[in-house]
């Protein structure tokens, strides 16, 4: 909001002086009011009033906690005194307010007092009638209009004369919005349709009826036939105006928890009425007990569907998406995402202890990972050194010494199912815990291993070698599968059949979120 409007100008004699206030006695003294000026214009006059290079640019004052912006303009003419003519038409505000959108406005009025000036001396004859007593200057009610359309309305129309009006609006300035990701679920917060016109963006035009608060920003692309790019553009270009708000995709197989801000809920009577009234699909709505109840009973570590199953008497009549979104707008419910992240480098580097470091919460279990991959590092080399010190024997009881040693090591894991399930073919991928027992020429090996001749052919058909690069604990699993169009159920094979082609000894994940693999290719599945 403005504060003051002032004009200023400088005087042969008298040096640069305030000639207009608004409202009076906010800048300099006045007779006609009491009111104590908020600035101490004598400071600042030599900075409204600079010298004529520092002319004709923004300049921006701060002080007694407000902020002077002005435009200082110098027109040079013989039939001035000393040449030129030096005003300033300034506004103040608080000096902690955004100003931003007040530039243009003292840039604009810059440029139209000094088109005035040049044009017919409108300046100079408003002085010569104010000091001859005939009004009060038509400049001052300028300055009165001004503030109080800008300051009641943000816009302001001031018609001078036949040809030159004032024409004056105040465009806010929002923050930029986040980045818009493929996997974002758009929820909009106005009718768009009802706004919407035939001058909109053809890409906005397409992407609007699919704005619905389920699908993502990469199934609206695809819905609307649209450029994935393009339909980014549109939806940042919503949120920044405030039409969008952007979820989480809505899934059972999530982990939702409440915050601290779950006694915004328990306390706010207004916010339980719009919750019943929005989650409920039968009449009457649900008790304000009940709603609590179910809010706080959300926790770590527990999907939403065993959730749904634990509480479905409460849940009749209750729209379940709806019921989290609403937690989620309100900020009193957050999602817990679940991440994938390889503990061992392509080089053999244990990312275990830069990963703990890294604020993740792995440490526990990674580090009982990384005990297991060494014991299996450990065993593995001391098989190779067993068949490197006995040359005299072949291939296959090489072979053999490596396939008994992984059985050991397994059996002290206590991972028996798993003893079944070696290296796959190609001792590339191995790191020191078979020796390509399945080879393609072995006929038994293959029907005798069957899960291994599957995932063969799946890493064949590419689907294991596309997720390597979100493994690194970056990534959530609703942007791996946004990414590769895949369920989280074909992710977690992919992540299994990983761990496998690293070199795994053991393929199944360590409970449903655990580990994968082992020796060099463990692959450890965290929330947070």
């Amino acid at each position: 909001m403005i504060k003051s409007i002032f004009f200023s100008r400088f005087l042969t004699k008298e040096g640069p002086k305030v000639l207009y206030q608004v409202p009076d006695g906010s800048i300099v003294p006045s007779t006609t009011c009491s009111q104590l000026p908020i600035i101490d214009f004598e400071s600042v006059s030599s900075f409204v009033i600079p010298r004529q290079r520092f002319c004709d640019r923004l300049v921006s004052i701060s002080t007694n906690h407000y902020r002077i912006l002005g435009h200082p303009v110098c027109i040079e003419s013989p039939k001035y005194d000393r040449n030129e003519f030096i005003f300033n038409l300034s506004i103040v505000l608080e000096e902690d307010e955004d100003h931003s959108s007040y530039i243009t406005v003292v840039r604009k009025l810059a440029v139209l007092f000094r088109n005035l000036e040049e044009q017919g001396e409108f300046l100079s004859r408003d002085l010569e009638e104010r000091q001859a007593g005939r009004s009060r200057g038509k400049v001052y009610a300028l300055c009165e209009i001004i503030l109080e359309d800008l300051n009641n309305y943000c816009e302001c129309m001031i018609p001078i004369d036949e040809s030159n009006t004032i024409n004056i609006k105040l465009f806010p300035r929002f923050p930029p919005p986040p980045p818009v990701k493929a996997w974002h679920v758009p929820l909009s917060t106005v009718r768009l349709e009802s706004l919407m016109d035939e001058n909109w963006d053809l890409t906005m035009q397409r992407i609007i009826p699919h704005i619905d608060g389920i699908k993502s920003v990469r199934q609206i692309a695809e819905y609307a036939d649209a450029d994935l790019n393009l339909v980014k553009k549109c939806i940042e270009h919503l949120l920044y105006y405030g039409c969008l708000l952007m979820l989480d995709i809505f899934q059972f197989g999530a982990i939702y928890a409440p915050t601290a801000e779950i006694s915004t809920l328990i306390e706010d009577k207004t916010m339980q009425q719009e919750c019943a009234s929005y989650i409920s699909m039968l009449d009457p709505e649900i008790t304000t007990s009940a709603l609590i109840s179910l809010y706080t009973s959300l926790r770590q570590g527990q999907t939403l569907k065993s959730w749904c199953i634990e509480h479905q008497e409460s849940l009749f009549g209750i729209d379940i998406r709806r019921f989290i979104t609403f937690g989620v707008i309100k900020g009193f419910l957050y999602r817990v995402h679940k991440y994938a992240l390889k503990l061992t480098g392509v080089n053999g580097t244990d990312l275990t202890s830069s990963a703990a470091h890294g604020g993740t919460h792995i440490s526990r279990e990674a580090s009982s990972l990384s005990k297991k991959s060494s014991r299996r590092e450990l065993a593995a080399r001391a098989t190779t050194s067993a068949a490197d010190r006995r040359p005299s024997k072949t291939g296959t009881e090489s072979r053999r010494i490596s396939h008994t040693g992984s059985m050991l090591i397994e059996e002290e894991d206590e991972v028996r199912e798993s003893r079944r399930s070696f290296d796959v073919d190609g001792g590339d991928h191995g790191h020191g815990l078979g020796l390509g027992l399945l080879s393609s020429s072995n006929e038994a090996s293959h029907s005798q291993y069957p899960y291994q001749r599957q995932m063969r052919d799946a890493m064949a058909e590419g689907g294991v070698s596309d997720i390597g690069r979100f493994l690194d604990g970056m990534h959530c699993f609703d942007e791996i599968c946004t990414e590769l169009q895949i369920t989280e159920k074909e992710l977690m094979s992919r992540i299994k059949h990983r761990a496998y082609a690293a070199g795994a000894s053991g393929g199944a994940v360590d409970g449903s979120d655990g580990a994968a693999g082992g020796g060099g290719g463990d692959i450890q599945i965290f929330h947070k």
